[in-house]
C-alpha cells in the first residue's frame, strides 16, 4: 500500500512539475515576444464538472494584423488528472513533510534552468554579412585578414567584446597591437568605415582593448558601443595601418582544406566564416615581348650650294643652292621599347675638299657657338618632339647656336632616351661658314647616324 501511494505521489508530482515547467516556458516566451496586459476571465460558474460561460478580456501590446489569429488553449484534461491525484499528494505531504521541501527545490531549480535556456536562446542572435578576405590562401604562408560582419539589432554594448577564434592549424605569430585595426560604419554597408582606437590589454574608455590567447583574438570595448545593423571591420596584418605599420603574422594551416573561423560579438551573437586553404593560390604565367627599335632618316642628301665669306649658308634637302636662312635639312626618327631607352650618335669628318683632303672647314667643337660669317665653321643643332624621356645632348641642344665634335673615327652623342618611348623625331639644322682664304674646292662631308637601343 505504501509503495503504491509513493508511486502515485511521484506521478502526481511529475504532473505538477510538467505544469510548472510548461507555464515557465509559456511565460518566458511571452516575455520575449510581448506581454498581454489587463487579462481576465469571468466564469458564470466555478463549480467542478459544471459547464460555464467565459468572458475573456485583455489588452494587446502590438495589435492584431491581417492573417494573424487569436488562440485560446485549455488544459481541462490535465486539470482533471491533477485533481484526481490531489488527495494522495496532500496525504503524502502531511505524512512525509520533507517531500515538500525537496519538491520545492526541484521545481525552483528546473524552472531556473528553463528560464535561463529560453532567455539565452532569445538574446543570442546571428551575425550577418560575414566575410574574411585573406591576402594569401596557400598552405603555410603568412596572410593578412580583413574580417567583416554586420551586427544584429542588439549591437555591441559597453564592456562587450568581439571574439575571433581561429581553427587548429592557423598560427597567430608574435602579438603586436600595430597588427590590428578595428573600424565601424554608420550603416550595414562596409563601403565606408571609420577606425577606432585600440590598445594592448584591457580597454579604457573609448579605446578598445586587444588580447590574444592561443588561437583566440579578443577585442573588448570599454565605454564604446556599436549600434545594431552596422558593419564591423577587423584588419589583421600588414593591412592594419591606422595605429602604425602592421606586419603579417597569421600563418595559414599546413594542410589544404576547409577551415571554420568562429566569430562572437556583443551579447553572444555568433557567426562563422569558412576559408578554403589550397596547395598554391598563385598561377605562374609567362609571356615574351619582342624587342623593338625603329630608326628612319628622312633623306640621305642635303646641299649647301656655293659658300661665301660674306654670309652663312644653311643646308637644304630641297634646294641644291642651299639656303641663306636656317632651315630643317632633314629629320631622324627613333622609337624603341628598350627598358633603358636608346642612344643616338653621329660620327664623320667635317667638310673636306675632294681635291685635297688636307683642306677642311673647321668644325665648331664641343662648345656651342653662334653662326659667324667670315670665320670657318661647320656644325648643326637639333630639336626633339614626340618622345618620352628624350634629351638632346650638348653641343647640339642650343636653341640658336651650333656645334660639332665628332670625327671620322670618334662618335659624339646627339641624344639619349631614358626608357621605352614612342617615336621621337629630331629636326636637324646645319650651318657652314668660310673665311676669305678658305681653299677653293668641292667640299663634302659624310655623317653617319647610329641609333642604339639599351635593352
Amino acid at each position: 500500500m505504501f509503495k503504491k501511494s509513493v508511486l502515485t505521489s511521484i506521478t502526481s508530482f511529475l504532473v505538477i512539475l510538467s505544469i510548472v515547467l510548461g507555464a515557465s516556458i509559456v511565460h518566458v516566451e511571452l516575455a520575449v515576444a510581448a506581454s498581454l496586459s489587463s487579462l481576465s476571465d469571468t466564469l458564470s460558474s466555478v463549480k467542478v464538472n459544471t459547464t460555464a460561460d467565459h468572458t475573456i478580456q485583455f489588452v494587446t501590446p502590438s495589435g492584431l494584423t491581417a492573417g494573424q489569429s487569436l488562440n485560446i488553449d485549455t488544459i481541462n484534461e490535465l486539470y482533471n488528472l491533477t485533481l484526481s491525484h490531489l488527495h494522495n499528494i496532500i496525504y503524502m505531504l502531511k505524512k512525509y513533510p520533507q517531500l515538500l521541501l525537496v519538491s520545492l527545490f526541484m521545481i525552483v531549480g528546473l524552472f531556473g534552468l528553463q528560464l535561463t535556456s529560453k532567455i539565452e536562446h532569445a538574446l543570442a542572435l546571428a551575425l550577418s554579412g560575414l566575410s574574411d578576405t585573406q591576402s594569401r590562401l596557400t598552405v603555410s604562408l603568412p596572410s593578412d585578414h580583413t574580417i567583416q560582419f554586420v551586427t544584429p539589432v542588439s549591437g555591441i554594448g559597453a564592456g562587450e567584446a568581439i571574439t575571433i577564434t581561429l581553427p587548429a592549424g592557423y598560427a597567430t605569430g608574435t602579438f603586436a597591437i600595430a597588427n590590428f585595426d578595428l573600424a565601424t560604419s554608420t550603416s550595414a554597408s562596409c563601403a565606408s568605415v571609420a577606425d577606432a582606437l585600440l590598445q594592448s590589454g584591457a580597454a579604457s574608455g573609448l579605446t578598445w582593448g586587444v588580447t590574444v590567447a592561443t588561437s583566440t583574438i579578443y577585442i573588448r570595448s570599454g565605454t564604446a558601443t556599436v549600434p545594431g545593423n552596422r558593419c564591423v571591420q577587423v584588419r589583421i596584418g600588414s593591412n592594419a595601418t591606422f595605429g602604425g605599420a602592421g606586419t603579417t603574422t597569421l600563418v595559414n594551416p599546413s594542410s589544404p582544406g576547409a577551415y571554420q573561423i568562429n566569430l562572437t560579438s556583443g551579447a553572444n551573437d555568433t557567426g562563422y566564416v569558412t576559408q578554403y586553404i589550397v596547395p598554391d593560390d598563385a598561377i605562374l604565367m609567362s609571356g615574351i615581348v619582342n624587342q623593338s627599335l625603329t630608326f628612319t632618316v628622312s633623306t640621305s642628301t642635303i646641299y649647301f650650294g656655293v659658300l661665301g665669306a660674306g654670309a652663312a649658308k644653311f643646308a637644304s634637302s630641297t634646294n641644291s643652292l642651299g639656303d641663306t636662312t636656317e632651315t630643317i635639312a632633314h629629320t631622324l626618327a627613333v622609337g624603341t621599347n628598350a627598358p633603358s631607352g636608346f642612344t643616338l650618335s653621329v660620327r664623320g669628318q667635317t667638310m673636306t675638299s675632294q681635291q685635297n683632303s688636307a683642306n677642311t672647314i673647321d668644325y665648331i667643337g664641343g662648345s656651342a657657338a653662334s653662326s659667324t660669317p667670315g670665320v670657318e665653321q661647320f656644325g648643326f643643332r637639333a630639336t626633339e618632339s614626340g618622345g618620352v624621356g628624350v634629351t638632346v645632348s650638348s653641343p647640339f641642344s642650343s636653341p640658336t647656336s651650333y656645334g660639332y665634335n665628332a670625327t671620322a673615327t670618334t662618335s659624339a652623342t646627339v641624344a639619349v632616351g631614358s626608357g621605352s618611348t614612342p617615336t621621337s623625331t629630331f629636326s636637324v639644322r646645319y650651318v657652314t661658314n668660310i673665311n676669305a682664304v678658305t681653299e677653293a674646292g668641292t667640299y663634302t662631308a659624310s655623317l653617319i647616324y647610329v641609333a642604339t637601343a639599351n635593352f
